[in-house]
């Protein structure tokens, strides 16, 4: 079964319906409830407005996501970006459009059913709570009807989804024959004629280039370039002078009153409700100061019928078991020691006092226990802060037009350069998006000023671009190096063909051992197999052995060419898949097959309804 899931996680991914379906997955709340028109709006899809505030909110959103995710920010392509969050919200606009248009409507029934079993509004006995209802809704700054609009929004489009993408076909028949073919193995052994081990052998004329030029002439362009100066702040290269004593002291201080340890509390209650709650709270809790047994009185007076009989022990203290109040009550009680009681706290119950019964958790630390921690704590800071400062004074000396090495002399740091450094193709150590969309920023080229800050793993940049070549078809002699190259691996790979088809066919007629070379074993191999490179998987299962004798098949590969010989292919069985493994994989082809369908179906809406982008907007915006 591992190679049917390798297989099946080389199907297009869920991109589309988790930017598309997955609740506010790109939008934030406002964008539910921004319609209307607006003179900033990016675009209009059909009936639905696309405001500045939508693409903006996305784009931040879209962007926080990855980085949480462990994203790299210099490893994200802001046009990219920018690009996928504009369509994800054009999609979602064609979706809403259509839903409307179909008169899909959802009930209020349907959506207090789903809010009834959500487990974020369940109080500590399962049952629906009204205040963690309120308490949500106050969080999220949005009201119940704004709420029920959201939730009737995304199911609208969940029913949509459904209804086109599970009238896919995909015959079970069809399953079973896609799936037999991802469980076929073989034995294999490989011998690879890499291209540059002929290319001695190989000579190019000059009419040769120039014939391959003027049939390719409008292929062959220059990369935009430029010159490049760059500084680099690396923070391990960085001192602070050594931490004191009283920096030790100020971190321990900050701990002090951070510290919360590790402790629970075990809190029983006394629950006054009524006219004359406020009066009795305070009776009750001056007869407690005067010796009287708080388990007693919690019995006799306390209106709480579960926790009264137990003396008001309501257990280990958990605030959100009092919904809006938790806070309150967890202030009221974060200085008590075991068997002191609280003053009177008014909640939405009543008036309450509270006792703590039990107690568990790590003392705090003495200064010396953590002086290691601390002077480390205290250097990372102090170095921090270092950071921070030359960082603001770089990028306020590039705004106000230094050029890169007068920065470098005031802050005492190297400047670095890299010739004809791309746009594309970029393989040298600055290849990050966001260094390459720094150095090819429209103002930093025109200006060649240095860049604001750029944030990489190992420290931060600032470049500044010089000598801005754009591109440009190339002439005959620019082409010249990189036609001869082409051309040589072309005729390399030819000769490696030949002899690639000599040993095959040796093998063929007498056998492995024949053959002059050293085949690399790779065991027993599927269609995934990683070591085979894309080509080398179309030759491994593109025919079967007569009998037991082995095999051996050859053909050209993008690294020159290679001869594999095979064993007979063993079919597997169907049989040996557990079914609920098999209905599983059926459900995810299946799936699949109706995802494809779905986005046919958003392509069609595409071209169906009038789609109007704001560019001005949309580049003020998102930069596209």
């Amino acid at each position: 079964m591992e190679s049917i899931r390798n297989f099946l996680k080389s199907w297009p991914g869920r991109i589309f319906l988790m930017l598309c379906l997955s609740p506010l997955a790109i939008l934030g709340l406002e964008s539910y409830f921004s319609g209307g028109t607006s003179v900033n709006e990016v675009a209009k899809v059909g009936e639905q407005s696309i405001s500045r505030m939508d693409y903006q909110n996305s784009i931040n959103t879209r962007r926080t996501e990855l980085l949480e995710g462990g994203v790299e920010a210099s490893a994200i392509n802001t046009n990219v970006l920018n690009k996928e969050v504009l369509k994800s919200l054009i999609n979602r606009a064609l979706l809403r459009n259509q839903t409307e248009q179909l008169g899909m409507h959802v009930s209020d029934s349907v959506i207090n059913n789903i809010l009834l079993q959500d487990p974020q509004y369940l109080d500590q006995d399962g049952q629906f709570s009204n205040d963690r209802f309120a308490f949500a809704l106050q969080q999220q700054g949005i009201t119940k009807d704004q709420l029920f609009a959201e939730y009737r929004q995304q199911l609208n489009l969940m029913q949509l989804y459904a209804s086109v993408a599970q009238t896919a076909l995909y015959p079970e028949a069809d399953i079973n024959d896609l799936l037999a073919l991802q469980l076929e193995t073989r034995d294999a052994w490989v011998y690879r004629l890499p291209w540059e081990q002929f290319q001695d052998k190989v000579t190019v004329s000059q009419a040769e280039i120039e014939n391959y030029y003027n049939e390719h002439k409008n292929d062959l362009n220059s990369l935009a370039m430029v010159d490049l100066s760059y500084i680099k702040l690396d923070p391990e290269a960085l001192t602070v002078s050594p931490v004191t004593e009283d920096e030790i002291q100020a971190q321990y201080d900050a701990y002090k009153a951070r510290f919360v340890g590790n402790y629970t509390q075990q809190i029983s209650q006394i629950l006054i409700t009524g006219d004359k709650a406020q009066d009795t709270i305070k009776q009750l809790e001056q007869r407690i100061k005067d010796g009287e047994d708080f388990a007693a009185l919690a019995k006799e007076y306390s209106a709480d019928s579960v926790s009264a009989p137990k003396g008001g022990d309501i257990g280990t203290f958990n605030p959100d078991a009092f919904g809006e109040d938790g806070q309150k009550v967890a202030k009221a009680i974060e200085s008590l020691s075991v068997g002191q009681v609280s003053a009177p706290v008014k909640t939405s119950f009543g008036y309450q006092l509270f006792k703590v019964t039990k107690m568990s958790g790590d003392d705090m630390p003495t200064l010396e226990q953590m002086r290691e921690e601390l002077t480390a704590q205290a250097e990372r800071q102090k170095k921090e802060e270092l950071i921070a400062d030359k960082i603001m004074r770089i990028n306020d000396m590039a705004t106000d037009g230094v050029g890169i090495e007068e920065i470098a002399a005031q802050e005492e740091l190297t400047v670095h350069k890299l010739k004809d450094y791309t746009k594309v193709n970029n393989q040298t150590e600055l290849r990050q998006p966001a260094v390459i969309e720094a150095a090819f920023d429209d103002f930093t080229i025109q200006d060649e000023s240095v860049s604001p800050s750029v944030k990489v793993n190992s420290g931060t940049l600032w470049v500044q671009p010089t000598n801005y070549r754009p591109v440009a078809p190339l002439t005959l002699a620019e082409a010249t190096a990189q036609i001869k190259e082409t051309l040589t691996k072309q005729k390399a790979s030819e000769l490696a063909l030949v002899e690639a088809k000599r040993i095959m066919e040796t093998v063929n007629d007498k056998g492995m051992s024949a053959a002059s070379v050293t085949f690399s074993p790779l065991g027993k191999i599927n269609r995934q197999n990683p070591l085979l490179t894309t080509e080398e998987k179309a030759m491994a299962f593109s025919q079967d052995t007569e009998g037991d004798k082995l095999l051996s098949v050859s053909d050209i590969t993008d690294t020159g060419a290679t001869v594999l010989v095979l064993g007979s292919i063993d079919k597997g069985s169907m049989k040996d898949v557990p079914q609920a493994e098999l209905a599983q994989v059926m459900f995810d082809m299946r799936d699949t097959r109706g995802q494809e369908q779905f986005s046919d179906y958003i392509e069609y809406l595409r071209v169906s309804t009038p789609i109007k982008e704001n560019e001005a907007v949309i580049n003020e915006v998102g930069g596209l």
